[in-house]
């Protein structure tokens, strides 16, 4: 049985949108789901099979559909995060919350009553799961399946699931519920418990709790999407933060499963540029380009293809922020990705690999200005930017002479 979780994270949620619908192009299909807080909500849509729904909520509704807000209000408030550098307005909410004066969310409800169909939902014979907890003077923790919810009850679950201490609470049956953030925000263990070895995990976030929790279950199969870049705040509804989150998680996960390549940007899989490619392109690269590189890295070795391998090349990937171990395919996808940033090209957006390339050789110069003294190198070595583009431009040059 494959399980999908999906974390909560208020309109982060928008991410699990785009990532599902990659997930749907890749023929992964899921027994059941389970999530917390907005998590649970897109679950719920995802257990309906009504994707196009849930587009068009993410996309064409704004924030009074969800919020009774005035627009100065949901300005102040949208890009609020529930992390310690938002702290004091945290609190500031939560105690307007207490006072019953909290953010009134009925216009979320009414949207649920009127778009989920809680028939096809229990007819789908898939498992589903939410996590919520109850308030009384202390927090109580409430996972709950869906044969556990009264029927014509889920909407009010859902909405509990979501209730962060920043809005207006209802009650049910007497006992005031609250986010589901505050005991699991990532609930593996409810499909675990139900004897799901095989999750895909979408976060909304890249926290300390988060990978605690995974760590938990390193004894079943978990493929994890992460946001590759910050989503913005719990509260934003704003259309081009959303479409951007909805491309993003749809890049992010086509990325994971390998069917896009690229560091920090996204190019259509070439099996040409594989890691043989790269380091037959790394390797050839002649003796007075390694000079230069060299020479403005300030190594002190006799330029030769072994100081490339064992030094300059690990200099070159410390300086574009590679990870520890990374491959010779990521510094070449690297080196290129250079040139889009130094342009400020979007890189949430597919691109073709072999275009870029082309693009570079027909743009890069040829002039070797970039031989420096001491003292000038001393005063680049402190701008690690402009250090990058005249070291990526060296690498730029030499592929290009290789053809």
């Amino acid at each position: 049985m494959k399980g999908l979780i999906l974390e909560g994270g208020g309109t982060k949620g928008a991410y699990q949108i785009g990532a599902y619908k990659a997930l749907i192009d890749l023929g992964i299909e899921f027994n059941g789901v389970a999530g917390t807080s907005i998590g649970a909500l897109n679950g719920a849509y995802i257990l309906q099979n009504d994707i196009e729904v849930m587009e068009e909520i993410w996309l064409k509704y704004d924030y009074t559909h969800f919020m009774n807000i005035d627009e100065e209000t949901y300005e102040k408030y949208k890009n609020v995060d529930f992390t310690t550098k938002s702290f004091n307005t945290v609190i500031e909410l939560m105690n307007k919350a207490r006072k019953n004066e909290g953010i009134d969310i009925s216009p979320l409800k009414k949207l649920l009553q009127d778009t989920l169909n809680e028939d096809a939902i229990r007819n789908s014979k898939r498992d589903f799961g939410l996590v919520t907890v109850t308030w009384d003077k202390k927090i109580n923790p409430h996972p709950m399946y869906l044969e556990q919810i009264p029927k014509g009850r889920l909407v009010d679950y859902l909405i509990a699931s979501a209730s962060l201490p920043i809005f207006k609470l209802d009650k049910i049956d007497d006992k005031l519920y609250l986010d589901g953030m505050f005991f699991d925000n990532m609930p593996i263990s409810l499909l675990v418990d139900k004897g799901y070895e095989d999750l895909v995990v979408i976060r909304l976030l890249d926290d300390f709790l988060g990978k605690k929790n995974l760590n938990k279950h390193q004894d079943i199969n978990i493929k994890t999407i992460i946001p590759s870049e910050y989503l913005g705040g719990s509260l934003n509804k704003d259309k081009d933060s959303v479409k951007r989150n909805i491309d993003l998680g749809y890049l992010d996960t086509m990325k994971a499963y390998n069917r896009y390549e690229g560091i920090k940007y996204y190019f259509n899989a070439d099996y040409k540029y594989d890691e043989e490619y790269c380091f037959y392109k790394l390797k050839h690269i002649d003796k007075e380009t390694i000079e230069n590189l060299c020479t403005v890295l300030g190594i002190k070795r006799e330029a030769s293809t072994r100081c490339l391998l064992e030094s300059v090349i690990p200099r070159v990937g410390e300086l574009l922020n590679l990870e520890k171990e990374f491959s010779y395919q990521d510094l070449f996808y690297a080196i290129y990705e250079k040139k889009l940033e130094e342009n400020n090209i979007s890189r949430v957006k597919l691109y073709d690999f072999n275009k870029l390339v082309e693009t570079v050789n027909k743009n890069i110069t040829d002039n070797n200005s970039h031989k420096l003294n001491a003292e000038t190198l001393a005063i680049i070595s402190l701008q690690k930017n402009k250090l990058a583009k005249i070291i990526t431009n060296y690498f730029l040059k030499d592929f290009k002479t290789q053809g």
